[in-house]
């Protein structure tokens, strides 16, 4: 399995951010955009990018907001910072262990859940992929009641068919996670090469 190099990390977080701000803008149609990731040089590319091309999106006339945890103390703050974005994006990922991401988007659902944030969650791939919406959802009965009233989205993709999927995902009354693909966006050549080499 290759590796990136750093300048790679930053190009395929400008292509992947590209598509998800826009099919964000776009496709969900939201007017407003919040996004919480943690400190670290890859995931503050990929937020920059998806906010550009979410405001880019929405011809400039669009909010967005960026909160930042690097540690799960730092949810509260973050939760706090967000409020009024129609929708958040949780963007851990990057140069952090599954651990540590997942540790972060428990805090995170676990202050929103305690602030009522009004807004609807978007989970991106590294946080969907590994499960940790459904692993937050079975151990903590707060999280299940406040996602169960949200939209929610994440993403994934099919290197295969050199795709990007968008899901619906919803937590059932039975405290099940469920997703339905809803829309598929091809790769180029290069941002599937990039991803292939980044697993």
């Amino acid at each position: 399995m290759a590796s990136l190099s750093l300048a790679e990390q930053y190009t395929l977080r400008g292509l992947t951010g590209r598509i998800v701000g826009e099919v964000l803008a776009d496709a969900y149609g939201i007017p407003s955009l919040g996004v919480v990731t943690n400190k670290s040089f890859i995931c503050a590319s990929l937020t920059g990018a998806v906010e550009a091309a979410f405001l880019a999106g929405k011809g400039g006339l669009a909010r967005v907001a960026t909160a930042v945890t690097e540690k799960p103390a730092d949810a509260k703050g973050a939760a706090r910072a967000l409020a009024g974005a129609n929708t958040v994006m949780l963007a851990y990922g990057g140069e952090a262990d599954g651990e540590t991401n997942y540790a972060l988007t428990k805090a995170f659902l676990k202050e929103a859940a305690a602030a009522d944030l009004d807004a609807d969650i978007f989970f991106h791939v590294r946080i969907w992929a590994p499960g940790f919406v459904k692993k937050a959802v079975v151990e903590d009965e707060q999280i299940a009641a406040f996602l169960k009233e949200r939209a929610l989205g994440a993403f994934g993709f099919d290197l295969e068919r050199g795709v990007f999927i968008f899901h619906a995902v919803e937590v059932t009354e039975d405290g099940e996670v469920v997703s339905e693909p809803i829309l598929e966006t091809p790769l180029s050549v290069e941002h599937a090469d990039l991803l292939r080499r980044s697993l």
